[in-house]
């Protein structure tokens, strides 16, 4: 007897790592892949050094509390301003005259500074704003303390699980981590970490997990659905069999858990529901269709998931969030980490996105988290001229499909 079963806690997006158990005669061998250089082009394009400077850098001259007092200044101070303008002509080149960068010039500039800054964080306020059932500020009622509240992470055994249930632990969280691998040894011994055996794309095995972690510690206030699996194969070579898998995983599991938890969240009108997705919600990958649509699909169900909430079941102080994360270091990839780096990809790890994730769940807000937050752009390519996608999905295939 034979059979393939791929274990689903180890997606660190961009390092989509597949374990593979093969039975024979009830002994177990193991091997492992990964599909890690699936979206390095992408990272390159996403999340080099260039980019996060030049983001920083917008984020800064944006920024009204920077144009804001600069404007008064130039308004009500124009001749301390002027002098500074002329000291400052004085060390330029020649083409930099002061006329060059005359007052009126400052000023004019300084308004469309200011008022691109204002609008721009009146948008980012919105966002927040819509993401939360239209609070003006985080969920605030009462009951939310750390070291009463109950947390599900799916995949919590290692890799971005397992930053996330380390962290929740910290801050006094009772976890229950739902994987089919066993808990390393070394957070067996973490107090409040409890470790439940369950396949994600099994209703009975769901359920089942489900009623022991209310009977043994409770009912959860956070669930964060973080299992996934991936294997880069053209849509072609693409078996039946890890098909149903990864959409089980990847994708159908985010209902079966859902459904178990969320109806308590309803009742006490309080509770998280955190979606793992990716970059890959917005970028189809080539060799990677399978995955890319159950990540769509990720996106699509948690927007669905949060108007539900909101409208059909009338619990606002039940949160949502979807995170979308880019490439990641493991110890997987040491081998050619260095040559991704030469060519110009900053790698995130395994603990920065747990440490966004956590921050999202402490912060008591819903809402869409890209990490880095330099890759947000890639949020709207659906709204980019078709030729600026093509270019884009043609440079991520040269890197993902084999000569």
């Amino acid at each position: 007897m034979q059979w393939d079963a791929y274990i689903y806690d180890k997606k660190l997006h961009g390092l989509y790592t597949i374990f593979v158990f093969t039975c024979r005669s009830n002994s177990w061998r193991y091997s492992h892949r990964s599909t890690s250089l699936l979206k390095v082009k992408m990272a390159s394009i996403l999340y080099s050094p260039a980019v996060d400077w030049v983001d920083s850098l917008k984020r800064i001259v944006l920024s009204p509390i920077l144009s804001g007092p600069l404007l008064l200044s130039a308004i009500y101070y124009p001749d301390t301003v002027h002098d500074v303008l002329s000291s400052v002509a004085d060390k330029l080149p020649e083409q930099f005259s002061a006329a060059t960068i005359s007052l009126s010039t400052v000023i004019t500039v300084l308004k469309t500074l200011f008022s691109l800054g204002v609008i721009r964080s009146a948008n980012s306020t919105l966002n927040s704003i819509a993401s939360n059932s239209w609070r003006l500020t985080a969920a605030t009622n009462d009951g939310w303390d750390w070291p009463n509240e109950i947390a599900v992470v799916t995949g919590g055994s290692s890799g971005i699980g397992r930053g996330i249930t380390e962290r929740l632990a910290a801050l006094g969280v009772r976890v229950a981590v739902l994987d089919v691998q066993d808990l390393p040894k070394d957070m067996q011994s973490i107090p409040g970490i409890r470790f439940y055996r369950c396949d994600v794309t099994s209703t009975e095995s769901i359920a089942a997990a489900a009623d022991a972690v209310r009977r043994e510690i409770g009912h959860p206030s956070i669930l964060v659905n973080n299992a996934g699996v991936a294997k880069p194969m053209p849509i072609l070579k693409t078996e039946e069999a890890f098909l149903r898998r990864i959409l089980g995983v990847n994708l159908m599991a985010l209902w079966f858990t859902t459904q178990q938890f969320l109806p308590r969240m309803v009742q006490r009108n309080k509770g998280h529901i955190v979606t793992v997705a990716s970059i890959a919600s917005f970028v189809a990958l080539a060799t990677a269709a399978d995955y890319s649509a159950t990540k769509a699909g990720a996106l699509a169900f948690h927007e669905s998931l949060a108007s539900e909430i909101k409208h059909q079941y009338k619990a606002p102080g039940v949160l949502t969030s979807v995170i979308h994360p880019n490439f990641a270091r493991t110890a997987l990839i040491d081998d050619f980490a260095g040559r991704l780096e030469r060519n110009g990809v900053r790698l995130l790890t395994s603990d920065v996105i747990a440490d966004q994730v956590v921050k999202q769940i402490t912060g008591k807000s819903g809402g869409q988290l890209v990490i880095p937050r330099s890759a947000t752009v890639i949020a709207g390519i659906r709204g980019w001229p078709t030729w600026l996608q093509e270019l884009l999905r043609d440079t991520i295939a040269r890197g993902a499909v084999k000569p």
